[in-house]
């Protein structure tokens, strides 16, 4: 028959996983990029959510919805979604090569009163070079980076300061 289409506001439907859709509700800012204009954002919020998660792919129906007055946006058009979640525990990025896996499991040993301390980690993602942890430090720690095997529980160690990044 026909298709009414309103392009002056944008609905933009996107699968949230599952770690992250705890902290998804009404409310919540977006950003939206469509590759094709790279120097735009267009702002948006999360209008609507699914009851539950997809038992399929474990994931949560997000509706947002981005104003869009001048239709620059088409309906149809492939973009990216950055949602602003809140987080419920704050994390903090390390350097991967700060990363301990042995028989107690990851952990990063930090200097603290001129020995070396070991804590427990807890690593939320894995993003190469770096690795975000929620538990075992926090912000000021002094993380020993590349620690070497001899390295125990106690040791004396010395805080050198940071070699400049290139």
């Amino acid at each position: 028959m026909f298709e009414i289409m309103q392009d002056n506001v944008i609905r933009v439907w996107v699968y949230v996983p599952q770690d992250s859709a705890f902290g998804v509700a009404p409310g919540i800012d977006a950003v939206v990029r469509v590759p094709e204009l790279p120097d735009r954002e267009f702002p948006g919020k999360v209008t609507r959510i699914a009851d539950a998660l997809q038992s399929g792919t474990r994931t949560l129906l997000t509706e947002i919805d981005i104003a869009n007055p001048d239709s620059t946006l088409a309906p149809g058009i492939y973009c990216t979604v950055e949602l602003h979640i809140p987080r419920k525990t704050p994390s903090l990025l390390v350097s991967a090569d700060a990363i301990i896996f042995n028989r107690n499991g990851m952990q990063v040993a930090v200097v603290n009163d001129g020995k070396a301390e070991f804590r427990k980690v807890n690593v939320k993602r894995d993003l190469g070079t770096r690795v975000e942890v929620d538990s075992g430090i926090k912000a000021g720690d002094q993380v020993i980076l590349n620690p070497p095997v001899t390295l125990v529980d106690g040791s004396k160690v010395r805080a050198l300061a940071e070699a400049p990044r290139t």
